[in-house]
């Protein structure tokens, strides 16, 4: 951390100016203002290990960039003694603050007792009248106890003020220590460039970090008395990349930087060879054994470094107590010694070390020998026409093989733009950027500029709000629930691909609920969800009537009368979708038969499907009537299963 403020002071400004957010890491732009004098090398602002290095350009308007290095930081070392001297200094202002501290009780104890002094009667002999009081002494005594009270009340404001800068000085050597513990050490990059040019010039300094993520989120409101329906994109920006972005212009992207995309390669093919083989002979390869494993002496326990660091970067710089160790996240410990049972009692947090307890540890084993490989056998040599089937002999066996057709391989160099073999394609997961677009790419800006700070929790993004007007409908599904849906159909106005994710829904300022959109791409028809119209109900009533038919075989003949009223409480026409059905079978002693419909019906015989298209006037109630039959042997119980259309 040292390493990288002191080479942020000696580094040219260059702010954040642009900033492309992808699903899981951002792409920094950094702006800079020179003016040049023929060629000159400058240095750029530090860059923290979250950076990919591939990544890193370095270009210029105005100018020439002729040279780019790029150096590690890395993190600043210990400096044991002066920790050593910050933690007796903090140590001794501990003994001294204890010592005020109990003279201030003793002070405020006599203080308490001076302010509690008066006279009074003695009452030794209740048969006795009491004393006449002499007053002579009253005024020597009152003043002794001022005296005392005041020497007391100096004191204590004395007191008061050397335990105020006590703690101030405490307070900075904590702060020292907690610097000189370094708990947020980390690496970095120093970039430098050589650019040459005349006069003012513009420097960009470009590259991808890590740990920047975005989730697409809409917001949908209804207005109901003009039926026209607000959408509003927005982005949930977090970071954690260790940089903040003050006042920066966001894009936010759907695609995957730098994807690898490997270029198809066609194979030689042969169908046959007319060439004579040639024997060719082949180098004798020599095995080396590799050089044995370095052993690994086995550990003390913590080092001194690591103990100050503990103590430096706890939160009161006072060691460990209680026989724990306080280590930083990530920190490797080794309990390899014999007098040393560690245990971990924190995920992140401390690490008891009980010691006097010995156990039985497990020795690094020495380094095995490598393997002794049996001399190879001289080969014969092999003459014959390819495709001609020869026997190699030798001292212990005898074998047949066939001569392969063609010169023997030779080991090539393949140059592709494919990544190794073991990479494979990241899954993004579900809510993300990528999954939302449907694969597509997408860009968004951001309407202003924004600041997004490092690990200070995400920030809303306005990217893209329009106003259409629409043809509002409530569709009722009444043998399901009783409440409307508003909905909205219509073809996607713009030329902006919308993409998808979880939407806010309210009708006027009431909340309406949550949804999710798909991908809609310019001109395509999509519903709309707009939640759910409560002051519109449906309320379903169903009346079965039985009876039996037939003299010989007798069946029984179900009828069911549904009826549906809804009410329009507006004082403007709704227009309305009501969606219902009736069973179906595939048992041929069953029949089923749809009797009626009031008003018409429009049917979906193949699902059952019953689908009527009203418009209620402003006050008016409507009853919606069907009815159904179905006609089974007597006796026959009847069993109800529902399919996914």
């Amino acid at each position: 951390m040292l390493a990288l403020l002191i080479t942020a002071l000696l580094a040219l400004d260059a702010p954040v100016t642009h900033v492309t957010v992808f699903t899981d890491q951002a792409r920094v732009v950094r702006t800079a203002q020179v003016n040049l004098s023929g060629t000159q090398e400058i240095e750029l602002p530090a860059l923290r290990d979250t950076v990919d290095l591939a990544s890193i350009r370095v270009e210029a308007s105005g100018a020439e960039v002729r040279k780019v290095d790029i150096e590690p930081i890395q993190p600043a070392a210990l400096r044991s003694d002066e920790a050593k001297a910050v933690l007796a200094e903090i140590d001794q202002l501990e003994t001294e603050r204890s010592k005020l501290t109990s003279e201030q009780a003793a002070w405020e104890t006599q203080r308490g007792v001076l302010q509690r002094l008066a006279p009074s009667v003695p009452t030794d002999d209740p048969l006795k009248p009491k004393p006449r009081l002499n007053a002579s002494g009253w005024s020597a005594a009152a003043q002794f106890a001022s005296d005392q009270l005041g020497k007391a009340q100096r004191r204590l404001r004395e007191l008061s003020v050397e335990l105020r800068k006590l703690d101030e000085r405490t307070a900075v050597l904590h702060q020292k220590a907690q610097a000189l513990g370094n708990p947020q050490t980390t690496a970095g990059w120093k970039v430098t460039a050589l650019v040459a040019g005349n006069g003012p010039a513009t420097v960009t300094l470009t590259y991808l970090t890590r740990e920047a993520r975005w989730t697409p989120q809409w917001d949908l409101q209804l207005q109901p008395e003009t039926n026209v329906v607000t959408l509003s994109l927005a982005a949930i920006v977090s970071q954690q990349t260790g940089e903040d972005w003050p006042s920066a212009a966001l894009s936010l992207s759907t695609s995957i930087p730098r994807a690898a995309v490997p270029l198809p390669k066609l194979t030689t093919w042969k169908i046959g060879s007319t060439d004579r083989f040639i024997p060719t002979p082949t180098p004798v390869i020599e095995r080396v054994a590799p050089p044995p494993k370095v052993i690994r002496p086995p550990s003390l326990g913590p080092t001194e470094a690591e103990v100050l660091r503990a103590r430096l970067v706890g939160p009161s710089a006072a060691g460990p107590k209680d026989g724990t160790v306080t280590y930083r996240k990530k920190q490797v410990i080794d309990f390899s010694d014999d007098s040393v049972e560690g245990e971990l009692t924190k995920p992140d947090g401390e690490y008891a070390l009980n010691r006097g307890q010995r156990e039985e540890t497990r020795r690094p084993e020495p380094p095995k020998a490598p393997p002794v490989e049996a001399p190879a056998e001289p080969q014969p040599v092999v003459e014959g026409l390819p495709g001609d089937t020869i026997t190699l002999r030798s001292l212990a066996s005898s074998t047949s093989t066939t001569v392969p057709s063609g010169p023997p391989p030779r080991p090539t160099a393949e140059y592709s733009l494919a990544p190794p073999r073991a990479w494979r394609e990241p899954w993004y997961g579900l809510d993300t950027p990528i999954d939302s677009a449907g694969g597509a790419d997408l860009v968004f800006a951001s309407l202003q500029k924004e600041t997004v700070n490092s690990a200070k929790g995400a920030r809303r993004v306005a990217l893209w709000s329009q106003k259409w007007p629409v043809s509002v409908e409530r569709k009722l599904f009444p043998a399901l629930s009783s409440d409307a849906y508003l909905v909205a159909e219509l073809k996607n106005p713009s030329s902006q691909v919308l993409p998808g994710g979880l939407a806010q829904l309210s009708v006027g300022a009431d909340p309406a609920g949550t949804a999710r959109l798909k991908l809609v791409s310019p001109g395509e028809a999509f519903t709309l969800p707009l939640g759910i119209d409560r002051a519109v109900k449906a309320v379903r009533n169903v009346a079965v009537v039985q009876a039996t038919q037939g003299l010989v075989s007798k069946d029984e003949l179900g009828t069911y009368s549904v009826s549906i009223e809804i009410a329009n409480p507006y004082r403007t026409p709704i227009a309305l979708r009501v969606f219902d059905q009736w069973p179906l079978t595939k048992d041929k002693n069953l029949e089923i038969k749809l009797l009626d419909s009031k008003p018409g019906a429009i049917q979906d015989v193949p699902n059952g499907g019953l689908e009527w298209r009203l418009t209620l006037a402003a006050g008016q109630k409507q009853i919606i009537t069907f009815s159904y039959s179905v006609k089974r042997p007597l006796g026959w119980q009847l069993q109800q299963s529902e399919v996914s259309r």
